[in-house]
């Protein structure tokens, strides 16, 4: 764990958010959940680990419950407690994965240096096969057929924000990053 802990008190709000606001913000955070769980094993025992941690267990268990690689995503209304609380546990989890994500930064780069395809990487083609599959299990109908090259340029996206979100203010970056893209 951190030496300095992320608390929720670091997540401020200067207006309030509504139903739908949230629900964007639960799903972007999801996405990206979606995208360490591409990268490296991610069950709920690990989930219930670092909220637990972070001492966020009864904040976190809802989403946690109704998190699972193998599931169909549920639709979750979470207040905004709830909704702080998995930004906690979305920088924990980015920071403890922080070497897989720049290895496949490292990787994606290298790609782009060689003048190659990602999908002529091992590794990241290893990642966004993981994450199209994660994804597309989690989707609701509606978005189970975005295309592969979408799929694949998100899923390259989101190592980039997952790397400024492992950081040791990363729940806040994220936190303004939500915020700001919810509006």
């Amino acid at each position: 764990m951190p030496a300095s802990t992320p608390k929720l008190d670091d997540l401020f709000l200067t207006s309030k958010l509504d139903s739908s606001q949230l629900e964007r913000i639960t799903a972007e955070l999801d996405v990206l959940v979606i995208a360490i769980a591409a990268l490296t094993p991610l069950d709920r025992v690990r989930m219930q680990q670092i909220a637990h941690d972070l001492q966020l267990e009864l904040l976190a268990s809802e989403w946690i419950n109704a998190w699972s690689v193998e599931q169909q995503r549920v639709s979750l209304q979470l207040n905004i407690q709830q909704v702080r609380a998995v930004v906690l546990m979305v920088n924990e989890l980015a920071r403890t994965h922080q070497d897989p994500i720049r290895r496949n930064l490292a990787h994606w780069q290298q790609t782009i240096h060689d003048d190659r395809l990602p999908l002529q990487s091992p590794a990241l083609a290893n990642y966004l096969d993981n994450f199209i599959t994660i994804y597309q299990a989690r989707a609701n109908s509606g978005d189970a057929y975005e295309s592969f090259e979408l799929l694949s340029v998100t899923a390259l996206n989101l190592l980039v924000g997952l790397l400024f979100y492992s950081s040791s203010n990363g729940h806040q970056r994220l936190w303004a990053a939500l915020l700001k893209r919810s509006h």
